[in-house]
């Protein structure tokens, strides 16, 4: 009685492995959620920008803008277009580099992904991966006139100037201590979001290997949407 038990609960067990694996084959995997923090911050940073216009315009006499303190209302919208464009930069490249690693791990192993692909930067991953797994050269993709891994390149140094940041001394004037105040506006929230669409769509393109989240309603129904509203 114990032996027929045991071998149906072990079939039922596999069964239950089966069905999950069809939906979730890999654990921890966030790629889809990744996406959709940086969707929604990359949305209320184009709000508050558009609310920052529209109050500075309501301000303005003949085109031009009043010299003045801001308010306390232009200053929370300032202060949360940079909020929510930090959130976007960083769980752009999050999405980016989860999606690369899976792709690699689940058409290798995961020992030979952690071998041959962990050290390189985000870059790094996105030109070697699909050239070796797919036989595609992301470095000659080009979109409106530009390397599509150049701007990967600039989300990454944005993502790292968040991710790891370095103090310095305060300089010994005041105009030196502006100069040195980090310029960290080289990627808009909306590039970053735009940029997890158009690598993947490239990568969709060249896929030969049926990688799982490609059929799931996250990228179909999230990403698909996305690359599309990029197109138009």
């Amino acid at each position: 009685m114990n032996a027929k038990h045991t071998k149906s609960k072990k079939k039922l067990e596999k069964e239950i492995l089966e069905s999950l694996k069809k939906y979730f084959p890999r654990i921890g995997f966030d790629g889809g959620l990744y996406f959709e923090i940086c969707c929604e911050a990359c949305n209320r940073a184009k709000q508050a920008h558009t609310d920052f216009n529209k109050l500075r315009e309501s301000q303005s006499k003949n085109g031009k803008v009043k010299l003045k303190r801001w308010t306390s209302k232009e200053r929370h919208l300032r202060d949360t277009i940079r909020k929510q464009e930090s959130i976007s930069i960083v769980f752009a490249a999050m999405c980016l580099e989860a999606c690369i690693w899976d792709y690699a791990a689940c058409n290798t192993s995961q020992n030979k992904a952690k071998e041959n692909f962990e050290s390189l930067n985000l870059v790094a991953k996105w030109a070697v991966i699909p050239q070796l797994l797919c036989g595609s050269d992301m470095t000659k993709v080009r979109i409106g006139g530009t390397c599509l891994l150049d701007r990967l390149r600039k989300l990454k140094d944005a993502r790292n100037g968040f991710a790891h940041p370095k103090s310095k001394p305060l300089p010994n004037t005041v105009k030196e201590a502006f100069k040195a105040i980090p310029k960290r506006k080289e990627i808009l929230a909306e590039d970053a979001f735009s940029l997890i669409g158009l690598l993947l769509g490239e990568l969709e393109k060249v896929d030969e290997n049926n990688w799982w989240f490609f059929q799931t309603e996250a990228y179909i129904n999230s990403i698909k949407k996305a690359q599309e509203s990029t197109a138009s």
